[in-house]
């Protein structure tokens, strides 16, 4: 069986079980009343289920098992991270499932964040054959940087904890994230499965695979106007999985910084925003970039369009800038517009605001 038709397999199965059962989800939130009604910082005008990341989960996690029932070859390291990627996916999905449904203080859901990471990267306390944690990486300017454990360890669990907050951050319009998710998954793939340095990683680009079409199974239900959404469960998920899939066969953070780096940029700047204005950065709001360009008269479906084809045009440059000089170089060009548009639009979108309660 080539490689291409078991991906093919892989990616049906996913797509297949998250799209049969988003509806049924639907339908039972419904009928139990766990909806989410809007809130002020909301852009749905009705209740709304968000419980569809319970679906997106099971199609990966379904897929993934598929894949081993199909005749992929695997080192035994790798398939300890996929394990603990899943163990630490499942707790995730459990403990924000929780508060998706009951609710759970910021604090708390920072500490289960911390566990689900750690269930990755504490095994690496074993020694190097064991959990994952991002030692070394290479110098946009030449050579591969090596980090102690201590340090390699802390970096990994910023690289995780950041990533599910960046997803869930965004997580604020119809389509969005899960259209951010895909599109990293796509590139993912494209990096792992063609790698131009001639050695193929098709077995961890089988996980891209399983999540981008877990994603897409979901999309058509969550776009606008969306029947449901993915809830906390979703967003937290997608973002460790992520995290994960792009350090388990080797740190890709060029690639995922690049692809993500709109929705990373706005994280990073809305914590700053918050902090100088006196704000918790843990305090909801209509701060983000989404938000301010829904204040601007932006629909939400210009604004997915608008975001998803920026990550993809970087995503695109991550693939193809032939020198990690252009890369570093595209990341700090990208982000200095960023910072002057976002700049710009907090101070328009503030100037809207007050001339509208005058």
């Amino acid at each position: 069986m080539s490689h291409a038709l078991i991906a093919l397999a892989v990616a049906l199965v996913a797509g297949g079980i998250s799209a049969s059962l988003i509806p049924q989800l639907t339908a039972l939130a419904h009928r139990l009343g766990l909806v989410q009604y809007p809130r002020q910082r909301d852009v749905h005008q009705k209740p709304v289920p968000r419980i569809a990341g319970l679906g997106i989960f099971i199609g990966f996690l379904v897929a993934l098992g598929v894949s081993f029932w199909l005749p992929v070859d695997r080192f035994p390291i790798e398939v300890e991270r996929i394990l603990l990627l899943l163990i630490g996916a499942t707790l995730v999905v459990g403990v924000m499932l929780w508060d998706d449904l009951v609710g759970i203080a910021p604090l708390p859901k920072l500490f289960w964040q911390l566990v689900a990471a750690a269930v990755v990267i504490v095994p690496r306390l074993r020694g190097p054959d064991h959990g994952l944690v991002i030692e070394q990486f290479n110098n946009p300017f030449g050579g591969v940087v090596h980090l102690p454990l201590a340090a390699a360890v802390l970096f990994t669990l910023f690289w995780i904890l950041g990533m599910m907050n960046t997803l869930n951050w965004i997580d604020g319009l119809d389509g969005l994230a899960g259209s951010v998710t895909l599109i990293a998954c796509v590139v993912l793939f494209v990096h792992t499965f063609f790698r131009p340095e001639g050695n193929p990683q098709f077995t961890i680009s089988l996980l891209p695979v399983a999540l981008g079409a877990a994603v897409l199974g979901f999309l058509p239900f969550n776009w606008y106007p969306a029947r449901i959404i993915m809830g906390d469960s979703g967003a937290m998920f997608l973002g460790f999985t992520l995290a994960v899939i792009s350090i388990i066969g080797g740190a890709k953070i060029a690639t995922a910084l690049l692809t993500l780096w709109v929705p990373i940029l706005d994280v990073a700047w809305l914590i700053l925003y918050r902090l100088v204005n006196g704000r918790s950065p843990l305090h909801a709001d209509r701060g983000h970039l989404h938000h301010r360009l829904l204040d601007l008269g932006w629909s939400q479906q210009q604004i997915v369009f608008f975001i998803a084809a920026i990550s993809g045009v970087l995503g695109a440059a991550s693939l193809l800038l032939p020198w990690p000089q252009l890369k570093l170089a595209a990341l700090v060009a990208v982000g200095v517009i960023g910072v002057v548009m976002l700049s710009v639009l907090a101070r328009r979108t503030g100037q809207e605001l007050k001339r509208a309660a005058d």
